[in-house]
């Protein structure tokens, strides 16, 4: 397997050499980084255009990655299996399992290893600061809605387009991590989820906490697919504009 692994960086430098640090995996590997990414792109985009740069160059799978998180040696091992395993029940995302708050100091991650007999446990409550999509996922699911300027809410976007489709986003057990959280987003000048939220109700109805969406699709428009959404220039950006991946 190939593995392109991706990352949009915000000012946490610091964090992503901490990370890079971490990688460990007996698959080949391509990293791919988008640095300042709010500048010129919301994050979603940096997520669209990393993950298919590294499936137009080949890659099986795409590891997209925050900045502020740490693998153990055999996280990136366990996200592919447990993929690979999963996929004929409807999973197109597999993300780790954050363990911060089971270990005194997190860094001790790095020498954490689960049980062997450890049995799998996958949770349909995805953790979006890493997650594995195969080539196939665009095409399922649609790209990143790159109206949720510039973060926040696109993951929830990404989960509720899923399900509706019949698609399963996971969390294993098998694969654990340290997730600082929030790293990236204190480093924002003045950080501000309103919009996006804004935007996720005016989509969907209501909001993800709780689950309070009443649409079955984007804007309560029945012409739209769940894998669609709208540019500013009202162009629907839709699952056939990944042909050139495949």
């Amino acid at each position: 397997m190939k593995i392109g692994i991706c990352f949009a960086v915000l000012n946490n430098f610091k964090g992503l050499a901490e990370t890079l640090y971490s990688i460990e995996t007996k698959h080949d590997t391509k990293l791919y980084i988008i640095d300042q990414w709010r500048y010129n792109r919301p994050l979603a985009r940096a997520w669209n255009e990393s993950a298919m740069q590294a499936f137009n160059d080949g890659c099986d799978y795409a590891l997209v990655c925050n900045d502020d998180i740490l693998f153990s040696s055999e996280t990136i091992d366990a996200l592919v299996k447990v993929h690979e395993l999963e996929k004929d029940s409807g999973v197109v995302m597999t993300t780790p399992n954050n363990i911060k708050l089971e270990l005194s100091n997190p860094y001790d991650i790095a020498q954490y290893k689960l049980p062997e007999d450890t049995p799998m446990s996958n949770s349909d409550h995805p953790n979006f600061s890493c997650f594995l999509i195969g080539r196939d996922y665009f095409e399922k699911v649609g790209f990143f809605d790159e109206n949720f300027i510039p973060a926040w809410y696109e993951d929830n976007d990404s989960h509720r387009r899923a399900k509706l489709l019949g698609f399963r986003e996971i969390c294993t057990n098998l694969a654990p991590m340290v997730h600082f959280g929030g790293v990236s987003t204190s480093l924002m000048e003045n950080p501000n989820s309103a919009q996006s939220a804004g935007y996720y109700v005016k989509k969907w109805g209501g909001i993800p906490y709780p689950e309070s969406e009443v649409y079955q699709r984007p804007f309560n428009d029945p012409e739209m697919s769940p894998t669609t959404w709208r540019r500013d220039d009202g162009v629907i950006v839709g699952p056939l504009e990944v042909q050139s991946a495949k």
